[in-house]
């Protein structure tokens, strides 16, 4: 790297710490029990699947990384997502992996300040058709959060697909 680059990006970096809005994500650091219940399809059953995530802050809190592990079905899991704050557009980012499809998820959205919670929304396409997902997430504590992903594509009405509660270890 030449050194006027090496000194754009410091000069970069410099004008972008961390604020308010990365300080949310920040707060949902640490390694946390999760109770996962799954509905694969609006009318389906749910299944209930207990794991582990570990949420670290990247990049001196710019962004946070998730990983989600457990085993479904009899079947180990991971779930990756790395979330930040775009400050030239206002919106919350977040990507999202896992080991049970080959989707990359991209969510964008807000928060809302008056209901103390996050809703990001994305488009895919996913087994022929274009998917639609709604992500809400809310802290209830410092030490306990909830995230809700519902679900839609074609003409299947939204329904709660994924819900995962949250306590901190």
């Amino acid at each position: 790297m030449t050194l006027a680059i090496c000194a754009l990006l410091g000069v970069v970096a410099a004008a972008l710490p961390p604020g308010p809005e990365h300080a949310r994500l920040t707060a949902m650091a640490g390694t946390w029990d999760v109770d996962m219940t799954f509905r694969f399809r609006p009318d389906g059953p749910p299944v209930a699947v207990k794991a582990t995530s570990r949420i670290r802050p990247l990049l001196g809190g710019l962004f946070i990384e998730e990983a989600i592990e457990g085993t479904l079905n009899g079947t180990p899991f991971t779930t990756l997502a790395w979330t930040g704050f775009n400050t030239s557009t206002r919106q919350y980012e977040a990507t999202r992996i896992a080991s049970t499809n080959t989707a990359r998820i991209a969510e964008t959205g807000t928060y809302d300040e008056r209901t103390k919670q996050f809703e990001l929304k994305a488009d895919y396409p996913l087994a022929g058709d274009t998917w639609h997902q709604r992500t809400v997430i809310q802290q209830s504590s410092a030490d306990a959060m909830t995230a809700t992903s519902y679900l839609s594509f074609g003409n299947v009405p939204e329904w709660k697909a994924v819900e995962i509660k949250y306590s901190r270890k």
